[in-house]
C-alpha cells in the first residue's frame, strides 16, 4: 500500500534521496504489517532512520511527531480516534 504521508522516494524528514529507509509509523507487538496495510510509512534516510541519534528510533519527539502527525491523517481518511485504538491499540494523540 502507498504511504498515506509521502510517496516520495525521499527523507520525509530532510528530503535526502540517498540511503533510504522504509520505516513504519507504528511498530512492535505485531503493529509493523497493521502500519503497512493502512499505509503508515514514510521513507527515511539512514540518519534519521536509525543511524544517529536524531533518528527516530532514538529520538522520541520525532518518532511521536510523526506517530501523531500520520494519526491525524488516517482518522481523517478512515474514522474516529475509537476506531484508530481498535486498529492499532492506542491513541497518540
Amino acid at each position: 500500500m502507498k504511504s498515506i504521508l509521502s510517496n516520495e522516494r525521499e527523507c520525509y524528514v530532510c528530503g535526502y534521496t540517498e540511503g533510504l529507509h522504509k520505516h513504519h509509523i507504528f511498530y512492535g507487538r505485531g503493529i509493523r504489517p497493521i502500519s503497512e496495510k493502512h499505509g503508515c510509512w514514510v521513507y527515511l534516510c539512514y540518519r534519521h532512520h536509525n543511524m544517529s541519534d536524531y533518528g527516530v528510533h532514538f529520538n522520541h519527539l520525532l518518532d511521536m511527531e510523526l506517530k501523531q502527525t500520520c494519526q491525524k491523517k488516517w482518522e481523517k481518511r478512515n474514522g474516529t480516534r475509537e476506531d484508530f485504538i481498535r486498529t492499532f491499540g492506542r491513541s497518540y494523540l
